[in-house]
């Protein structure tokens, strides 16, 4: 019963969470809800009847607009843009302003002709959200309703999105068959150059709490280090932080140090390319009754993490040039933030003997972890981009 209790709790946040876009897509507030002052879901919270009371104004006040095209000041009333704003719902989320005629709700007929029981509302929607360091691939250039559609009370919306293209990062089933007089494997060759990542100064804030009050009330955290492609960290199991027990503000006292098994995501030519390669640095609560459970994911781009490194052969920078990279960013899961994730990631395309002086940078060398833990890479990814 506490399992079934603890599910149910993390089910009521989430909608809590997304109840006021909910709202927002069947309803315009007036002007009055329109502000700032922290009443913004009064019109959503009053009874059925009061709305049905109040519902004449809102209609004639919204229609009054509606006949001026005076679409800035209907956005204004838009709970949807403010809770993006206020990051209530679908935190990284963009969509753009509606600067047409409300769409709903309207008669099943050409034009719009609005039913007087409902306020007119901006109920149809796009929303888009990128990966980090992609946010200006997606450019748009086209966002409109349908007023000719006449099957539905509402009018559907279209969008036209221009997304550029990279060559992304394709992994190999299997390493390249070794040339004549090389060694059976690259990772085995201590002159072939690896990128490393050394991550220190982890820590967490303001983490929820995932256990019952029966086994304390708090969340037992650990973190996970998972890429896309799998095969870059993949070492039949991720590789993984010590847990700290009974925990919402964790600080790790260790370092750890990752190296990107690149020897089967090289291009035709022989240089690494990481477009499109992702570090999934997920946050878990061990749990010995249920399984362990994800309490969020902070996603990095590692083309970003090692645009300073001398990965391709035609780079004119120091092969011994270390980039450092500072990270600050909220942990997501389900559209919603759950705390903090801090910490420094240094970076280096380097031999296995230039690592040995790389890893001197650790604070705690002594403490450098490669432990690793086997959880399903699709279970990771799918927590972190379901809404």
């Amino acid at each position: 019963s506490t399992s079934k209790d603890k599910k149910k709790g993390k089910r009521d946040k989430m909608k809590r969470g997304i109840s006021k876009a909910v709202v927002s897509a069947r309803k315009l507030t007036s002007p009055s809800h329109s502000s700032n002052d922290g009443n913004d879901v009064a019109g959503a919270t009053a009874s059925k009847e009061e709305r049905g009371k109040d519902n004449g104004s809102h209609f004639a006040r919204a229609k009054e607009l509606v006949d001026a095209e005076d679409w800035k000041a209907l956005n204004e009333g838009d709970e949807l843009a403010r809770a993006l704003e206020k990051k209530d719902c679908l935190v990284g989320f963009e969509t753009l302003p509606c600067n047409w005629p409300p769409t709903f709700k309207v008669a099943r007929g050409e034009g719009y002709q609005y039913n007087e029981k409902r306020t007119p509302s901006y109920t149809d929607r796009i929303l888009w959200k990128s990966a980090h360091g992609m946010e200006d691939n997606v450019v748009p250039f086209l966002y409109e309703p349908c007023p000719d559609f006449i099957t539905s009370d509402h009018k559907p919306i279209r969008g036209g999105y221009v997304v550029k293209m990279k060559n992304a990062t394709k992994c190999n089933k299997k390493p390249p068959k070794p040339k004549k007089g090389t060694r059976e494997s690259n990772l085995s060759n201590t002159h072939e150059r690896q990128v490393n990542l050394l991550i220190s100064n982890i820590k967490c804030t303001d983490l929820p709490i995932m256990d019952s009050e029966l086994l304390g009330g708090l969340s037992d955290p650990y973190i996970l280090f998972v890429s896309y492609p799998k095969p870059l960290l993949w070492r039949k199991g991720w590789h993984s932080t010590k847990i700290i027990k009974r925990n919402l503000n964790p600080v790790w006292e260790e370092d750890i140090h990752l190296t990107l098994d690149d020897t089967r995501c090289k291009d035709d030519d022989g240089s690494l390319t990481l477009h499109g390669s992702m570090l999934y640095m997920t946050v878990m609560d061990e749990d010995f009754s249920s399984g362990d459970d994800v309490i969020g994911t902070v996603a990095l781009n590692l083309n970003n993490l090692c645009s300073e490194l001398n990965i391709s052969p035609s780079s004119s920078l120091n092969a011994n040039h270390v980039q450092e990279t500072v990270v600050s960013t909220p942990v997501l899961r389900d559209g919603l933030e759950y705390g903090m994730m801090e910490c420094t990631i240094s970076s280096a395309y380097l031999t296995q003997k230039e690592t040995k002086g790389f890893l001197k940078m650790a604070k705690r060398g002594e403490k450098v972890r490669s432990k690793t833990r086997k959880k399903s890479l699709t279970n990771i990814i799918s927590n972190f981009l379901r809404l």
